[in-house]
């Protein structure tokens, strides 16, 4: 089976890190909002949780790309 060239392997890591992130951003922010409508009453409180829903979406969509993409997240020292 023939390798694909560079080019390729990179856009095919970009379309599936795309992918990815949208996905993910979708499911928060919609977690987000549902939990927002059922436990808050206040227009502020629920904008809050959808941003809350969609940032956190967001760092974990960043935190899978950047290991697909190998650039190398700083480690956290041990724990003693």
């Amino acid at each position: 089976m023939a390798t694909r060239p560079p080019e390729l392997q990179m856009d095919a890591k970009w379309e599936a890190a795309i992918d990815l992130t949208l996905r993910r951003l979708v499911y928060g922010s919609l977690a987000g909002g549902a939990a927002g409508l059922m436990l808050f009453r206040g227009a502020g409180t629920r904008s809050a949780s959808l941003a809350f829903g969609a940032g956190a979406a967001l760092g974990s969509a960043y935190t899978d790309c950047s290991r697909q993409f190998d650039l190398g997240l700083p480690k956290l020292p041990p724990k003693l």
